[in-house]
C-alpha cells in the first residue's frame, strides 16, 4: 500500500524528490512521530512559504533569461502589446515556468494551489491581450504577494493564501480577465453577457445553483449581513439575473488607445471606470435593487461581496477543492466541512488558508481508500517523473529543447500550461485523462526526455540522467532484481508489505531488463551485470532507460 508520505507529496506537490543527497519522504518523515504530527508540520511548513528557502530554484530562474517577471502590468503593456515584436513573450514565459516551479521549486504546496486558481480563474493564455499580460495576471491575482516586491506595493493579504473576496476583485480588473471574458466591449449600447455568465457559473455560484428559466420571484431568500447592512439574498440565481449583472458591469474598460472611448487616449493597459457606456438604471441582482444611478463601480463592490459570501459559493469551491485534492467523488460531509470554513472565514485576510487547514487536515484526506484515486494529468505527470528521477534539465525561454517539450509533448498530451480555451479550466477528472492519446504523449514524453542527447559526450541539454556511479552504495549490486527493486523503490517512492521482489510488477520489470537483443538466454536474475556504461554495455545501459521509462509508465506513478 502506498505510504502515507508518499500520498501527501503526489497531492500537495508534484510528486517527491530524490537526489543522491536528499529525500523528500525522509525529510517529510522526519517532521513528527506520527502522520498526524508529520502532515500538520508539513502543511504549516508549507504555508509559511516565504520561509521556505527556495534560493536555488531563484538562481536557476535568474540565469535562464526570464526577462517579465519584475515588469508591472504598464511596462509588459508597452514591451509586449504597444510594441508587439514580442507579444507572446510573457505567455511562452508563464508556460515554460510553471514546468519549472512545479519540478523544482520546494514550495510545492504553493504550486499546486496557482494550477487550481489558474483553472478557477482561468484564462487562456494565446487569447490576444492575454498572451502579452500573462505574468501580470499569474502575479497580481493568482499568486501571494512577496513581501518587499516592487510590483505588489498595494495589494493587501495574500491572494490565493488570502481572502476570495479580494482576489474575486483583482480577477475582476485586470485586463486579461476583462478581455478574453468580453467585458472591455460591454456597453449600455451594446450588452456582452460573457463575464457576468462566467463569474457566477464558474468563478462563484457555480452552475449546480443555476435555475435555467427560473422565474427570481419564486427563488428562496437567506439574510445576509454585510458591512453595507442586512439583505435578503437568493439562494440561487437565473437568467435575469445573469442579464443584470452585465448592465452592472458595462463600462469596465482599458486603457487602450485604440479605443475612441479610452481614458484621456492613454495605452497603459490598466482598468478604468467609463461612464458614458454604463448601464445607470434600476437593477435587482440575487434579490438585492439598486436604483436608478447608484454609483459605480461602488455598486459593483456591493454585487462582489453578495457573490464572495454567499453560502452557495463557499459549497462550489469547496467541492472543487474537494475533488481536486481528495478524490473525484468526495463524501458530501467533507465538502460541508471546506465550506463551512469559507464561509466562517469570509471576512477574514487569512480565509483561504484557513481553507486548506480544513482540507489537508482532514480525516479524507488521510483515509487511505483515498490514496491513488487521481491520475495525474500530463503536467503533473512529466514534472513528478523529471523529480522523481532527478532531472538537471531547467525550462528555458527561447529554447528548443523546452519548445519541444511544452509545445509539442505536453501540447499534444493535452494539459500545455494556461492553454485551455473555454473558461473553465483543465478539467479533474480521471475519465479525462485516462485516453490513449493523452497516455501515449505523457509516455513519448518520457522516451525523449530519457533519449534526448543521452550520448552527447559534452551532455549540452541534459535531461534526465540516469546513471548509477553515485548511487552504489544503495545498490546491493547491478543485477536485473537490485536494479528493478532500487528504481522502482526511487520512483514509485513507497514498496508493499514484503517488498517488491516477487510481485507481478516486479517481475515483468526485471524480465525486461533481462532480455540479450537476440539472444534467446536471458541474463539471470541475480548476476549483476559486469558494468553499465554508455561505452562498455551501451545495450544494457540502454535497457536501463527503457526500463527507467516503464516503471514511469505504471499504476502505482501514474496515479496519486
Amino acid at each position: 500500500m502506498k505510504t502515507f508520505a508518499a500520498h501527501c507529496l503526489d497531492r500537495m506537490g508534484f510528486g517527491h524528490k530524490i537526489t543522491h543527497n536528499s529525500s523528500d519522504i525522509a525529510d517529510f518523515e522526519a517532521l513528527g512521530n506520527t502522520d498526524d504530527e508529520r502532515l500538520s508540520a508539513y502543511l504549516a511548513q508549507q504555508l509559511d512559504w516565504q520561509n521556505i528557502d527556495d534560493s536555488i530554484f531563484f538562481n536557476m530562474v535568474a540565469s535562464s533569461n526570464y526577462i517579465t517577471l519584475n515588469k508591472s502590468l504598464v511596462q509588459m503593456w508597452q514591451d509586449h502589446h504597444v510594441n508587439s515584436n514580442n507579444r507572446d513573450g510573457p505567455a511562452e514565459e508563464m508556460e515554460r515556468l510553471a514546468l519549472a516551479r512545479a519540478v523544482y521549486s520546494k514550495r510545492q504546496l504553493l504550486e499546486v494551489l496557482a494550477d487550481f486558481w489558474h483553472n478557477h480563474f482561468n484564462v487562456f493564455s494565446r487569447d490576444f491581450y492575454t498572451q502579452s499580460t500573462l505574468t501580470s495576471w499569474d502575479r497580481d491575482v493568482i499568486r501571494p504577494p512577496i513581501t518587499g516586491h516592487p510590483r505588489t506595493t498595494g495589494f493587501a493579504h495574500g491572494h490565493m493564501l488570502g481572502n476570495f473576496r479580494q482576489m474575486l476583485e483583482l480577477s475582476s480588473r485586470h485586463t486579461a480577465m476583462n478581455y478574453y471574458l468580453d467585458n472591455v466591449v460591454n456597453q449600455v449600447g451594446g450588452p456582452n453577457e460573457n463575464y457576468a455568465r462566467e463569474i457566477m457559473e464558474l468563478h462563484t455560484l457555480g452552475a449546480e445553483n443555476y435555475i435555467s428559466l427560473g422565474d427570481a420571484d419564486t427563488v428562496p431568500q437567506t439574510e445576509y449581513t454585510f458591512s453595507w447592512g442586512t439583505q435578503m439574498i437568493s439562494d440561487k440565481y437565473v437568467d435575469d439575473d445573469v442579464y443584470a449583472a452585465m448592465r452592472m458591469f458595462t463600462g469596465w474598460k482599458i486603457k487602450h488607445s485604440s479605443s475612441s472611448s479610452s481614458s484621456n487616449m492613454e495605452d497603459t493597459g490598466e482598468f478604468f471606470y467609463y461612464a458614458d457606456w454604463h448601464d445607470n438604471f434600476e437593477k435587482t441582482i440575487l434579490g438585492y435593487k439598486w436604483n436608478n444611478f447608484e454609483p459605480n463601480p461602488e455598486d459593483i463592490k456591493q454585487f462582489l461581496d453578495i457573490l464572495a459570501f454567499h453560502k452557495g459559493t463557499a459549497q462550489h469551491i469547496a467541492g472543487k477543492l474537494c475533488r481536486r485534492f481528495i478524490r473525484d467523488t468526495p463524501s458530501q460531509s467533507i465538502i460541508d466541512a471546506v465550506a463551512n470554513t469559507f464561509y466562517q472565514f469570509r471576512n477574514q485576510p487569512n480565509q483561504l488558508e484557513k481553507v486548506y487547514e480544513t482540507l489537508f487536515l482532514s480525516d479524507e484526506f488521510k483515509d487511505p481508500n483515498n490514496f491513488d484515486t487521481k491520475l495525474k494529468r500530463p503536467l503533473e505527470l512529466v514534472a513528478s517523473a523529471m523529480r522523481a528521477v532527478g532531472s538537471d534539465f531547467m525550462p528555458k525561454p527561447d529554447d528548443s529543447h523546452t519548445n519541444t517539450l511544452v509545445t509539442y509533448f505536453l501540447h499534444r498530451a493535452g494539459q500545455r500550461p494556461f492553454y485551455w480555451p473555454a473558461p473553465d479550466g483543465y478539467p479533474d477528472e480521471k475519465e479525462h485523462w485516462s485516453g490513449g492519446t493523452v497516455l501515449t504523449y505523457a509516455m513519448r514524453c518520457f522516451d525523449w526526455l530519457l533519449d534526448e542527447n543521452y550520448n552527447d559526450p559534452d551532455r549540452v541539454v541534459p535531461m534526465m540522467d540516469i546513471t548509477l556511479s553515485a548511487s552504489n552504495a544503495d545498490l546491493p549490486s547491478h543485477s536485473p532484481n537490485d536494479l528493478t527493486t532500487f528504481w522502482m523503490n526511487r520512483i514509485i517512492g513507497y514498496e508493499p508489505n514484503g517488498g517488491w521482489l516477487g510481485t507481478e510488477l516486479h517481475t515483468s520489470l526485471r524480465d525486461f531488463m533481462r532480455q540479450n537483443g537476440n539472444d534467446p538466454q536471458q541474463w539471470p536474475a541475480d548476476i549483476p551485470f559486469p558494468d553499465i556504461t554508455t561505452t562498455s554495455s551501451p545495450y544494457v545501459y540502454e535497457r536501463l532507460r527503457g526500463l527507467v521509462k516503464l516503471i514511469l509508465s505504471t499504476p502505482p506513478f501514474m496515479y496519486r
